[in-house]
């Protein structure tokens, strides 16, 4: 481990301990792929740097990644650990408490260069959400957590500015919104200005008119 990155405590033996303790042993029951050197700092998606644990120690081993790290590695540990707290999956049995949860809206503050390094990190690279589906409860969690939020003026101001930056552009299959500077590229391969409007017709506006007046009938109910 790069020591610009880590520091030598004792949540950092902890972690040491769990990763050999796990090498050691075989599990039988439901258990998560961890990689012992996180892909974010450096590591690679190979046998040598991954250990099988249960969800359990799969909490605790990025719980205390967030202990042993220093500046932005420290800062991808927490957003790495908070996505575990949140978008959980079948077989993770464990919640987190309001200590944690206060503790990681505080210490996740992202300064503008850690988003920036963040999103050269993911550019280019799939999501690891793609194709999967949110559960109702997530969805209702995060509608609850945006319930009665008010955005401040200098925030919308920024966000009209983003927004003046993006244009639509289609290759008649999908329509994506992109920097303006990305044009080129997409004209390149293929695509064209503009969204793709094909879908609107007589039938898809009946259907969408239809699901409208069933929302308000709901919400009036």
């Amino acid at each position: 481990m790069v020591d610009a990155m880590f520091i030598n405590n004792k949540y950092k033996s902890w972690y040491n301990s769990i990763i050999q303790k796990a090498n050691n042993r075989t599990i039988s029951t439901y258990k998560e792929k961890h990689h012992i050197l996180p892909r974010c700092l450096g590591g690679k998606d190979n046998q040598e740097n991954l250990v099988e644990l249960t969800a359990r120690e799969h909490f605790i081993v990025h719980m205390l990644l967030c202990k042993f790290t220093k500046g932005e590695a420290k800062r991808s540990m927490l957003y790495a650990f908070k996505c575990m707290c949140y978008y959980k999956k079948d077989g993770r049995d464990y919640k987190i408490n309001s200590r944690i949860a206060q503790k990681l809206r505080s210490e996740l503050k992202f300064s503008k260069e850690h988003k920036i390094n963040l999103s050269l990190v993911k550019k280019g690279k799939p999501s690891n959400r793609k194709g999967k589906k949110a559960s109702n409860k997530t969805i209702e969690k995060l509608r609850l957590s945006h319930l009665g939020k008010q955005l401040s003026k200098e925030t919308k101001q920024k966000l009209s500015q983003i927004r003046k930056q993006l244009i639509w552009v289609n290759n008649n299959i999908q329509s994506k919104r992109i920097n303006k500077d990305q044009l080129q590229n997409y004209l390149n391969i293929g695509y064209k200005l503009g969204r793709d409007k094909s879908y609107l017709t007589k039938e898809y506006s009946i259907n969408m008119s239809k699901l409208t007046q069933a929302y308000w009938d709901r919400r009036s109910a």
